[in-house]
């Protein structure tokens, strides 16, 4: 017992870095973080893994994107957990590239080296258990065509259409339409593959 709580005190009281401080000046980083999205990115043309991909969250309410290239994912995916907070120190920062999952302008790159330990049964915890950055209509209609980032939105579901399929240059792909009321105003979006099945006619609101 006094060696667990000996353990305990240790990762509570040790030192690191805010997400917005980190920089790629060092790969010596450290940081207290919340896994709030992992998911595999996947190669549209082969089905093969490309990485292991996340976001994560820190006390600050800053949020990152991080990935696991694909000759790494069997080493780190056992320890990463969504939902739960890790320190995670020794790795490398780069500048993000298009398609990014949040609003910033750099990416963090798991390494050989990188150690990952999750914190557990610490009540003073301060990171929240998710995060998101909702997109007004007036900002999705200037990311219209653009290739930087990808929006966060919230609305009603108005309509939901049928699983339909479509060829597409990777094959054939599972589509939905659904519409959603954003401010007043009608949002068409289509859903691909796997996600169809993530809703329902039941998820629509009639008015």
């Amino acid at each position: 017992l006094l060696l667990c709580q000996i353990l305990l005190f240790s990762i509570e009281t040790m030192a690191y870095d805010m997400l917005d401080a980190i920089n790629n000046g060092k790969d010596s980083w450290k940081v207290k973080v919340r896994v709030i999205r992992l998911w595999d990115a996947i190669n549209l043309n082969n089905n093969e893994l490309i990485s292991l991909d996340m976001i994560l969250l820190d006390e600050h309410g800053t949020m990152i994107h991080a990935k696991v290239i694909k000759h790494m994912v069997n080493k780190f995916r056992p320890l990463i957990q969504e939902g739960l907070v890790y320190m995670i120190a020794n790795f490398k920062v780069t500048s993000a590239m298009n398609f990014r999952p949040v609003e910033g302008d750099k990416i963090i790159n798991f390494l050989h080296t990188t150690k990952i330990q999750e914190i557990k049964g610490l009540k003073n915890i301060r990171i929240a258990e998710q995060s998101f950055m909702f997109c007004s209509v007036e900002v999705l209609s200037t990311r219209d065509g653009q290739r930087m980032y990808l929006s966060d939105v919230i609305g009603v579901a108005s309509y939901i259409g049928n699983i339909e399929e479509t060829g597409t240059t990777h094959g054939i792909s599972k589509i939905r339409d659904i519409v959603l009321r954003i401010e007043d105003q009608k949002v068409n979006i289509r859903l691909w593959g796997n996600k169809v099945d993530q809703i329902d006619e039941d998820s629509m609101v009639l008015s």
